[in-house]
């Protein structure tokens, strides 16, 4: 029998909520069998809106992000490493929801978290997990990081 599935593909962005989701994608591909493509979307457009005053602080910013990002993307492939689980790490730039979607084919499971990074984007032009959930060629799993209990 065919697996049902191909890769998961799991986006992150260094909030906690994607850190959680990363967490359950590995624990389901280290039990399905698969790999998983951490998937950081570096997003520039913000900067775009804004003129620079020259090129040096444009490419400052640049690679502080990529800086950010491949950290990111190596803590999620040492979580794999100690499961067992092959992760591949892939950066690009864009809008994260188009890219997210663009990497999808009909064949993986998406895993990400139910919020990212920033909740201004949120309330103005929605969140990105609604907008894969909704445009994604394949499932999607929207993982909620559960709330601290307080303690008695």
């Amino acid at each position: 029998m065919a697996k049902e599935f191909r890769r998961i593909i799991a986006p992150v962005d260094g909030s906690e909520e994607a850190k959680y989701a990363a967490k359950k994608a590995i624990f389901l591909a280290e039990h399905i069998g698969l790999d998983v493509v951490a998937m950081y979307v570096k997003d520039t457009s913000v900067f775009a809106r804004f003129p620079a005053p020259d090129d040096v602080l444009y490419f400052n910013i640049d690679k502080l992000l990529d800086k950010e990002a491949l950290s990111i993307l190596d803590k999620v492939e040492k979580m794999g490493s100690k499961r067992g689980v092959r992760v591949i790490k892939k950066l690009v730039e864009g809008i994260p929801d188009e890219e997210i979607i663009k990497e999808a084919k009909k064949n993986d499971l998406i895993v990400m978290g139910s919020k990212g990074m920033t909740a201004l984007d949120r309330i103005l032009i929605g969140s990105v997990s609604e907008k894969v959930l909704h445009h994604a060629p394949c499932p999607v799993m929207i993982v909620r990081k559960p709330k601290q209990e307080k303690r008695k």
